[in-house]
Parts: structure tokens; sequence; C-alpha cells
């Protein structure tokens, strides 16, 4: 005999997802659903972004010479091959050199930055600033950007981590390589870094101190008579959270969370809707 859902440990607010669960296939029965919030840090992050320009004759000229030149030239050197006066190749160097396209010192050198620029037919207009917002968040172990803020709410649910250590290390978002900002950005899908484009973030910093934010999730335990198996999930609406998911899995196999804690739903509960649930199945067969 199964336990009425009324019976069994599931939040009011969940009853209706836990009905569109059991829906997706005859196999599956939610056990347990609860409600809980968790914390993510955000922080305030500007960053300057370089897009191109098509660089002029003489730009082209000198970027190419400090390319293949053979030893590079100085200012003096390729103003006497061009029959200039040094000073227009001076002050030509010195814009380059200020979009970071060469570096600062003689003989002329090109940078990495400008290499890739230099290959799109262009040089750096300068950087202008962009404020974003970075979000580390310590279920899924992961950085995204957005351009907008959280918002504040009051959620006044139990927080999960009164049930589970939630012992991940929250970054030091001003400790980490303009690289890793760079792969973090793109993976949040905003626009500002898109290299292929000649679109750059060449530099970031830190506005002001790491803020809290509340978010509700919700606490699944599905059983799958099918494979036999019991599933926990941690959803953001109807969307399941993977790797939280994963990890509260592994969790519990290794005996370090309860069930009866997190959802009041004890290991004799489980057994007993188990067995009701694959006589069920076996007679259905």
């Amino acid at each position: 005999m199964f336990l009425d859902s009324s019976a069994k440990p599931i939040d009011d607010n969940l009853k209706k997802l836990v009905d569109e669960i059991e829906a997706q296939s005859s196999s599956l029965s939610g056990l347990a659903a609860r409600e809980f919030r968790y914390s993510l840090r955000q922080t305030p992050v500007e960053v300057n972004i370089k897009e191109p320009r098509q660089f002029n004759v003489l730009e082209e000229f000198i970027i190419r010479a400090a390319i293949e030149f053979q030893p590079p030239p100085t200012e003096d050197e390729l103003a006497s091959v061009l029959g200039l006066d040094s000073v227009f190749i001076k002050t030509t160097t010195t814009t380059l050199r200020s979009l970071q396209t060469l570096s600062p010192t003689s003989p002329l050198t090109v940078t990495a930055e400008g290499r890739l620029f230099y290959q799109k037919g262009s040089v750096p207009q300068p950087p202008y600033p962009i404020q974003i917002y970075a979000i580390t968040d310590p279920l899924s172990d992961k950085i995204t950007f957005q351009s907008e803020s959280l918002n504040e709410t009051t959620i006044t649910l139990p927080d999960l981590a009164d049930f589970i250590t939630i012992d991940r290390t929250i970054t030091d978002i001003a400790s980490l390589p303009l690289e890793e900002i760079q792969k973090s950005i793109q993976a949040s899908g905003l626009a500002l870094h898109v290299p292929e484009e000649g679109k750059i973030v060449s530099s970031y910093r830190v506005l002001a101190s790491t803020q809290k934010f509340w978010r509700k999730i919700s606490l699944f335990v599905i059983f799958d008579a099918l494979e036999d198996k019991l599933t926990i999930q941690i959803r953001n609406g109807k969307q399941i959270l993977e790797s939280a998911s994963n990890w509260l899995e592994v969790l519990h196999a290794e005996g370090k969370i309860s069930l009866q804690t997190l959802c009041k739903l004890s290991t004799e509960t489980i057994n007993f809707q188990r067995e009701a649930i694959l006589k069920q199945k076996n007679t259905e067969i």
C-alpha cells in the first residue's frame, strides 16, 4: 500500500511539480520535496573593453616593421628608412604604445594583443568601462557574470547550510587572473569578450565588497522503479541543478547527509515505499 501524497513530506508549493515529475514516466514516484534557501555572493566588477578600428598607413607600416625587421628597429632607424622626421614616427608609436599594441620600450616590439589586432587589419580603440556582476554559487562551485544586479529579497525558508556543510571556498574575485575572468565572461553569454571579432576584455577591477543574496531552491527525492534507484534533485524552479544534485547524491551515498534530517524522510519510509512501488510495477507487468 502506498502512502497517500498528503502523508508524504512534500511542501505544499511543490506538490504540483511533483505531480508533473511523476507524469513524465509511470516509473517515477516523488517521495519527498522541500524548499530551502541558500546564499550566493555578488561582487560588482568593472571591465575595460577594447574594440578594433582600421589602422592607417603609417600605423600599419610601423607594426609590420616591428614584426618583420630583424633586429627590430628603433623609431629613429625607421624614420631614416622612410625618409620622415622622427617626430611623426614617435607620435604614432606613442599612440600605439598607449593602446598596448607596441611594448613600452625601444626597439619596436609588437605585443601579443597587437599581433591579434594586426592580423585583422586593425588596432584597438581606447578602452571603455562597463560594470558587470560576478556571482559566486557555492552549490555549483562556479563563477558566472551578469549585466544586472541580483534582486535583494527576503526569503523565510530553512537555510540549506544549516543541514549540509557547504564548505566550498568562496573565491576572491580580485585574485583571479585576467584569462580566467575572460573565460567566465564568455561562458556566461555576455558579448563583452569576443576575440574573433577583435573585442576583448583588457583589464578588470573589483568595485566594492562582496554581498550576500539569497536564492530559493527545492530538494526532491525521487524513486525510479524501472532502475530501482533513488535520486536526489536540487532544482531552481523547474531547472535541475546538475552539479548540486550530483554533489548531494555523493554525500548521501557516503552517509554524510540524512534524508530524515533534510526532508523528514526516514529509511523505513523509503524502504516501505520502494517495496510497494516495485510490487505494483511487477503486478502491472
